[in-house]
């Protein structure tokens, strides 16, 4: 086997386990109703819930780019499927609130390694052309693992419960962790890495680079305002919106929303691969974003009588929402070699973390507006609760014109 095929392979093996890990990022917007029931939950509890994965996954992206450099993937990703396996057992198991809390950190905090992995196995094994193609075909398999988180998996918890169907899916998270420890190998780069020393200064050196540059915030920024929207309807609280607003069974609104995903999976290859053939950036993300607010305010305020019509509506504002992954191959050609896997971390942590505050925000609200009508959840709550998703397209939409776009390999 040449080493471009091994490549592909030793990357295939990393992207089964980003598949794996984003199941869980999105398996609490299935389980609104039983977290509810079985913790007691406020709506502000169960956003936290869905949060701390996404504040565990923001915390160690930067250390999870400099560790993977260090160590080399390998390591790191054997390390961190035995996280988000032993926390997915724990979630299984918990008996009250607290531990609910500390299993999903725990599975958010080894999810962080999952993505960075990935590109490095790609930048080590392939070529540096191919990079934006990498990362499209990453960002399918996670929405792959996404989508089995939405109807396949109300089916699963219907049949077996909700937390014996964790535990199949724990089972699962094992036979991962053995793959990537027989089949995944090092590459040859990974055989030198640096002193304890070095990495030390080659943290703040990165850290110094990155946080000195205008243009990492404006990626970053607007990375995490197309995000924002994902994490708040798909991976949260996009199902109970349908159910509450439009009365359909959680199963259907979990399949409508989770067609976000199935538009995310193939936009991103589509998006990577154009990329690699045109000249700036900004001729995909603006007109993408402009459509993904028109299909967004559709959504929310849209009169349609016929739901079905939902599906290709959230089809497409995930394929126009999928080039956020350009994010990482611009910061990537914004920084030197040495900066580059910390700045994608940088990039990563920004979304993961307003993504969690976006989750949190919205259950804070909709319980605030229950206060204000006694109780009792109203229609015009969930909209209100919602309205902030919008503005964030807007405002990612002016971004495009102050990024700056280079193509060079530095």
């Amino acid at each position: 086997m040449n080493a471009q095929w091994l490549g592909w392979f030793f990357w295939g093996i990393a992207a089964l386990f980003y598949a794996y890990e984003f199941f869980h990022r999105v398996a609490p917007s299935v389980l609104t109703t039983q977290l509810r029931e079985f913790f007691d939950l406020d709506n502000k509890q169960l956003g936290t819930i869905g949060a701390m994965y996404l504040y565990a996954y923001a915390a160690f992206q930067l250390p999870a780019g400099l560790l993977v450099d260090k160590y080399g993937p390998k390591k790191l990703l054997l390390v961190a499927s035995l996280m988000v396996t032993l926390g997915s057992f724990i979630f299984a198991l918990a008996t009250n609130i607290y531990i609910a809390y500390f299993s999903r950190f725990l599975i958010g905090a080894g999810s962080a390694f999952a993505f960075v992995g990935c590109l490095k196995i790609g930048s080590i094994w392939l070529a540096a052309s191919s990079f934006p193609l990498i990362v499209g075909l990453t960002n399918f398999c996670g929405t792959l693992g996404a989508l089995s988180g939405g109807m396949h998996f109300s089916l699963l918890i219907n049949r077996f419960g909700w937390q014996d169907a964790i535990m199949i899916v724990s089972f699962l998270g094992l036979f991962i962790t053995l793959l990537l420890l027989m089949c995944l190998k090092p590459a040859p780069k990974e055989n030198f890495p640096l002193a304890e020393s070095e990495t030390t200064a080659s943290l703040f050196k990165a850290l110094k680079q990155i946080i000195m540059s205008p243009q990492t915030w404006l990626i970053a920024l607007y990375g995490t305002l197309l995000v924002m929207p994902i994490a708040a309807i798909p991976e949260m609280w996009g199902p109970e919106y349908l159910s509450f607003v439009h009365g359909l069974p959680k199963e259907q609104a979990s399949s409508i929303t989770h067609t976000i995903f199935v538009g995310t999976a193939l936009g991103g290859p589509i998006i990577g691969w154009i990329a690699t053939r045109v000249s700036d950036y900004r001729y995909i993300m603006f007109p993408a974003t402009l459509c993904a607010l028109l299909l967004l305010f559709y959504f929310l305020y849209g009169d349609y009588t016929d739901v079905l019509f939902l599906y290709p509506v959230l089809f497409f504002y995930g394929l126009c929402t999928s080039n956020m992954l350009l994010c990482f191959t611009l910061i990537k050609n914004q920084q030197p070699v040495w900066a580059q896997g910390a700045a994608i971390g940088f990039v990563n942590m920004t979304i993961m973390f307003f993504g969690g505050l976006t989750q949190y925000g919205i259950g804070w609200i909709l319980d605030h507006l229950r206060k204000a009508h006694n109780g009792v959840y109203s229609i015009s709550d969930y909209h209100a609760a919602m309205s902030i998703l919008p503005f964030c397209l807007i405002i990612a939409i002016s971004l495009t014109l102050l990024i700056k776009d280079r193509h060079n390999y530095i």
